[in-house]
């Protein structure tokens, strides 16, 4: 039987039990990882969805297992099922810190989706993937940067806290932003959103 046939969207499970369990499965059999991969250029939208969700499951637990997949995700990312763009992406960002090689040329396309995509989930994921890639080293850092400097006022600032807490990978990785950081910090220490002032704040901390 195709692992491909217990996904949620094949036994009609509107959950994501039956993905989670088939990601179990992944983890105790990597081979199975691959027949997922092909799935993930799957016609049908749903199935498509899974396989990414698949990945993501995987990667929360053995992240290692999903980068020899990584050029497939990357290939959803201007998928026209909101779905697939964010599972795909979601996968993308916990494993970024391990394919900046693979990060690096789309960085142009990931802040256009950060302008552009109409789901916050994508764009949220985007961020993390960002920030990850980050944590690859200096060079990344200084890449990412101004890209994540520029997300804390897109949206209508939508995704500040967020893009907050991702410059603790920025200054993590080049503490010569240190300056730069310590002022965005403290233009949100008085922001009307809790999560935004407690990231602004663990940031000042972090500089001290």
């Amino acid at each position: 039987m195709s692992i491909l046939m217990k996904l949620s969207s094949e036994v009609g499970d509107k959950t994501e039990e039956a993905n989670r369990q088939v990601a179990a499965e992944c983890i105790q059999h990597p081979e199975f990882i691959a027949e997922i991969a092909e799935g993930l250029q799957a016609k049908k939208a749903a199935l498509a969805a899974d396989c990414a969700e698949v990945m993501t499951k995987v990667a929360e637990v053995q992240p290692q297992l999903i980068v020899p997949f990584a050029e497939q995700l990357i290939s959803l990312l201007d998928h026209k099922t909101t779905k697939v763009r964010w599972e795909a992406m979601h996968a993308i960002s916990l494993i970024a810190y391990q394919i900046p090689h693979l990060i690096h040329p789309i960085l142009l396309a990931l802040e256009k989706i950060l302008h552009q995509d109409s789901s916050t989930i994508v764009r949220d994921y985007t961020i993390d993937t960002l920030s990850q890639y980050a944590r690859a080293g200096e060079k990344e850092a200084q890449e990412a940067f101004p890209i994540l400097r520029e997300a804390l006022t897109v949206w209508e600032g939508k995704h500040r806290g967020r893009v907050l807490q991702g410059l603790v990978f920025i200054l993590n990785a080049h503490p010569g932003f240190a300056i730069d950081i310590r002022m965005i910090a403290q233009d949100y220490l008085e922001d009307s959103r809790g999560v935004v002032k407690k990231a602004a704040k663990a940031l000042l901390k972090l500089i001290g």
